[in-house]
């Protein structure tokens, strides 16, 4: 198996299969491919090493790949680096995982960082979660998406007030998070404000595609507003259906 991946054959599915199978020391195979200049390739050698057991391999390893890459394209390999980091925490190895996400905090990238919070709060560090509302207000309209993603996720209610804020945030995208992050942490008490927020946003759209028709660039306002990638009436069914479950579920 290790001659196939060398040869580069099916190189991402044989490697997740080594790092479910292989002994703890084929860490440092699974890592010689972390510059591998396929991106499937790249985030299957960090889903790998959250598989096997080998952290004083695999922790270097995944916090390079969660720090690594400032383009859309390289997410994917932060995000599972970011799922496996939480699964080596979850074997034993809380304290070496959690002291190596905050010493990302001061990395340039707001999206590693928000990664990184996200990660600690997975671990059960209430710091991460701190974070995350800081971050809420971040310039990048895709970092604060992922932000009230994770919020909503996390069932972060101490976060209600800073989703709510995002309820009329200059870009589509971020509202419809807002949206659905509120409806995951409000409760019933929040159908209300839901059901609002989403009017509001409807009209706001509506005022955007008018713009469109004008003389101003439609690239332009789809970059700084977001574009209606999100059916904000289909989003607030879902949010008001997570609102209606009882706590936990």
């Amino acid at each position: 198996m290790a001659d196939l991946i060398t040869e580069g054959k099916y190189r991402d599915l044989l490697l997740l299969t080594v790092g479910k199978v292989a002994p703890p020391r084929y860490a440092n195979f699974i890592g010689r491919f972390r510059d591998d200049s396929d991106a499937t390739v790249r985030a299957a050698v960090a889903a790998s090493l959250g598989l096997i057991d080998n952290p004083a391999v695999s922790i270097p390893m995944l916090i390079h790949l969660l720090a690594r890459g400032n383009q859309e394209e390289d997410f994917s390999i932060k995000w599972e680096a970011a799922k496996s980091l939480v699964a080596v925490a979850r074997r034993g190895n809380e304290v070496p995982v959690r002291q190596r996400l905050v010493e990302l905090w001061r990395d340039k990238n707001s999206m590693t960082v928000a990664l990184a919070a996200r990660t600690l709060a997975e671990t059960g560090d209430a710091k991460g979660l701190l974070k995350l509302r800081d971050l809420a207000a971040d310039s990048i309209p895709r970092v604060r998406q992922e932000v009230l993603l994770a919020l909503g996720e996390l069932m972060d209610t101490g976060a209600r007030e800073t989703v709510t804020q995002r309820l009329n945030d200059d870009n589509l995208a971020v509202r419809a998070c807002a949206v659905f992050a509120l409806g995951q942490i409000g409760g019933p008490s929040a159908i209300a404000v839901l059901r609002n927020a989403v009017e509001e946003a409807l009209t706001y759209e509506a005022e955007l595609d008018r713009r469109k028709t004008g003389e101003e660039d439609s690239q332009l306002l789809d970059q700084k507003y977001g574009p209606g990638e999100y059916d904000l009436r289909e989003t607030l069914q879902e949010a008001i259906a997570a609102a209606e479950k009882p706590r936990g579920q």
